[in-house]
């Protein structure tokens, strides 16, 4: 939930930076993005938990992930917030998803598993 909670506010910062990088005004001022955020994070949470309860019976299984690879996964589930950014960006919704994050962990965790087999 970690993950889901600063992805969401570093997205809205991200947000406000680029807006003043291109000098445009946005519909909803940056700032308030920034004070909502904690707010817009809350759906966001709710799937991710609902969805990691999901991924953990059908998606490969791993030992106890890592601090840092949780938190990647539970940064993935924010994802589509890109959109606000900028719709372009909506294409790294395919390659920053959840999905992609738990089947990266699982393949390292098995070239680990080799590796400590054949030393």
């Amino acid at each position: 939930m970690l993950g889901v909670t600063t992805a969401t506010v570093m997205l809205s910062i991200a947000r406000t930076l680029y807006y003043f990088a291109i000098d445009r005004q946005p519909e909803m001022s940056p700032m308030m993005f920034i004070l909502f955020a904690p707010i817009v994070a809350l759906p966001f949470m709710f799937i991710a938990a609902l969805a990691e309860f999901v991924a953990r019976r059908f998606l490969p299984q791993w030992k106890q992930p890592s601090r840092s690879w949780s938190f990647l996964i539970g940064a993935s589930y924010t994802s589509p917030l890109f959109g606000l950014i900028d719709m372009r960006l909506l294409v790294l919704c395919l390659l920053i998803n959840p999905v992609v994050m738990h089947v990266l962990l699982a393949r390292r965790e098995r070239a680990d598993a080799l590796a400590r087999s054949l030393s």
